[in-house]
């Protein structure tokens, strides 16, 4: 499944509409509000030129029955969570340039976290369990590491469609609060030549081409 990207842009006041006929002139004269994006990945996270040489994230999961969920991401196979089983906020320090598999957890049948029927949601697999909604730019000028050509953000939220239904069944917000400019955006993903115009220009591409892990979910969510 390819990602999906949708941009909303904010025009500065006072751009002169013939000078968006220029891509060079359209990166200096819009503001991008916000950015959504669908489909399978991960996020990478960007340390800003601030005091801070980590970013560092506040967590809150808003979930119908919180007992059932944490929230976390996932180290090769295993889980590491953030906001801990029952509750609902958390904090986690990363290291620039990290790509982040975010995942959310299920206790499963047997109402119990830690067993062989836990569900696992990782925001990379290839059913597409959440989108991704980035808020607050900084601009491209702020980061530090890695070095980055397009905006990054401050704030996510990712909304988790555990059924498929088209409705979000859970959500977590995401902000980098550690240091003035740190923040997130989407992480490179593998994909076929020529179709890699997403990546955010050549600044990202410093960082290679990255093939995402795939993971099957044990059970469904209902």
């Amino acid at each position: 499944m390819r990602s999906t990207k949708t941009f909303r842009f904010l025009i500065l006041a006072g751009a002169a509409v013939g000078a968006l006929s220029s891509p060079a002139t359209w990166a200096s004269t819009v503001w991008p509000s916000d950015l959504s994006v669908t489909g399978p990945g991960m996020v990478l996270m960007v340390d800003g030129k601030d005091r801070n040489a980590s970013v560092k994230l506040k967590i809150r999961l808003d979930a119908p029955d919180r007992a059932a969920f944490d929230f976390g991401f996932m180290n090769n196979d295993a889980f590491v969570s953030i906001t801990r089983p029952g509750r609902t906020r958390g904090n986690y320090a990363f290291t620039g340039g990290s790509l982040v598999d975010f995942t959310l957890r299920n206790w499963g049948a047997d109402r119990r976290f830690g067993t062989a029927d836990d569900l696992f949601y990782r925001l990379s697999d290839s059913a597409g369990y959440a989108g991704q909604d980035y808020f607050s730019p900084i601009p491209t000028s702020k980061s530090r590491h890695p070095v980055v050509s397009d905006f990054y953000f401050q704030d996510l939220r990712l909304d988790w469609d555990l059924n498929r239904d088209g409705v979000a069944d859970v959500r977590t917000w995401i902000d980098a609060r550690g240091g003035k400019y740190d923040g997130m955006m989407p992480a490179p993903m593998a994909v076929p030549l020529p179709a890699t115009v997403w990546l955010f220009g050549s600044g990202l591409a410093v960082l290679g081409v990255t093939r995402l892990p795939r993971n099957k979910t044990r059970g469904t969510f209902e």
